[in-house]
């Protein structure tokens, strides 16, 4: 099935025209990319991530020259509901983001908010937190110039430019102070370490840690969400504490979301190995598993680390999320209070969207949720259930 016949196939099913056969045609193309598992199955977690990406970019670009000509379609939820989906037959194919986007990306262009209710004000993250030096002092980052921001002892703290914040040690260092890097909501930042260690924060996140390591060990506390490459040093062992639980590693790259809405710390391992440890146990994670600290308990399951890390390649990526956690998620990017009013829906929404979207064009998605019914007024969006 060539490009152009997939995307006229895809109209008829985002429109409710499509026959069995052209379902079936659809459902088999689905299926040849589970023909060869060896196409996954052989990149570690890492290099699926880097896969993933190239293909729905590529894709991206094809969706665009496709859709900027053709008709457009009739309206139709097709993201929000409950229940099984025809997805489901395909859960672990790397164009399933793309369809998606596909679909969301046509019916986008007929809902339309009228000029009055649009919020203007309202942008995505940008580069934006306050750094704490250990002398108190506070620095608002993206209020600096690039370039030196301040010196403690021999260490030397740079914006190397925006949304980058760089440590560098020199030798002989004496003493070490305590900074904390906190992003504010509609905020994001990286940092690299004086070890070398790349770190990404997301939105209302944030990291305290030593200026310069020293001793036996490497030691940082966050809370929010933040990724990490961690620079090997099998002398002196990383160390990552939250609110409920600590992960040790040597090498590696992972990322732990502790946002408190659920309740739960979830650390996702794309390479290496890192040991999980609450109160009760210990795990070794592997390569696209995830451990979830919820109270005493802990458990472990696969997940597909590229939709894990997807905020930090400029996406939001949902899989039969309910509406509370979606809305939180673009809560903290965009910056805006999240009132609640009813009961709970059961409805899900499953998805990837840029980042980069507008708020207006996000305002447009929420309002094809058939059980609720939002409302801006001012920075506050209204979510009430129907």
């Amino acid at each position: 099935m060539d490009d152009q016949q997939l995307l006229d196939i895809l109209a008829k099913y985002e429109a409710g025209t499509i026959t069995e056969d052209e379902l079936q045609l659809l459902e088999k193309w689905y299926a040849s990319f589970e023909a060869n598992p060896d196409l996954i199955d052989s990149l570690n977690a890492e290099e699926r991530v880097f896969r993933k990406k190239q293909l729905q970019e590529k894709i991206f670009d094809q969706i665009d020259t496709e859709t900027s000509t053709s008709a457009k379609l009739p309206k139709r939820r097709f993201f929000f509901h409950p229940g099984p989906r025809l997805w489901q037959v395909a859960a672990s194919l790397v164009f399933l983001c793309a369809v998606s986007f596909y679909i969301f990306k046509k019916q986008s262009d007929q809902l339309l908010i009228p000029a009055a209710e649009q919020s203007n004000s309202i942008h995505p993250a940008t580069d934006k937190a306050i750094l704490t030096l250990g002398n108190g002092e506070k620095i608002m980052l993206d209020e600096s110039k690039d370039g030196e921001l301040s010196t403690e002892g021999n260490i030397h703290i740079n914006k190397t430019k925006p949304g980058n914040l760089v440590y560098t040690a020199g030798k002989n260092v004496e003493k070490v102070h305590i900074n904390t890097l906190v992003t504010p909501r509609g905020g994001r930042y990286q940092l690299t370490l004086a070890d070398g260690t790349q770190v990404w924060l997301n939105a209302q996140s944030s990291i305290s840690y030593p200026s310069a390591f020293r001793g036996s060990s490497r030691e940082v506390t966050i809370s929010g969400e933040v990724y990490f490459e961690v620079a090997h040093n099998a002398a002196m062992p990383f160390r990552v504490r939250s609110e409920s639980q600590l992960i040790e590693v040597l090498g590696t790259h992972f990322n732990v979301n502790t946002y408190k809405a659920k309740s739960r710390t979830k650390t996702t391992l794309l390479s290496g190995s890192i040991a999980l440890t609450n109160a009760h146990q210990r795990v070794i994670l592997k390569p696209g598993e995830q451990g979830i600290v919820a109270g005493e308990s802990m458990s472990i399951k696969n997940v597909d680390p590229a939709e894990v890390i997807a905020w930090k390649e400029g996406y939001f990526d949902f899989t039969d999320a309910d509406i509370g956690s979606v809305v939180d998620e673009l809560g903290r990017w965009y910056n805006v209070d999240i009132h609640y009013q009813g009961t709970a829906t059961s409805e899900t929404f499953t998805g990837r969207i840029p980042r980069s979207w507008s708020f207006e064009k996000v305002l447009n998605l929420l309002k094809t949720f058939k059980s609720i019914n939002v409302e801006m007024q001012g920075r506050r969006l209204i979510v009430e259930t129907k």
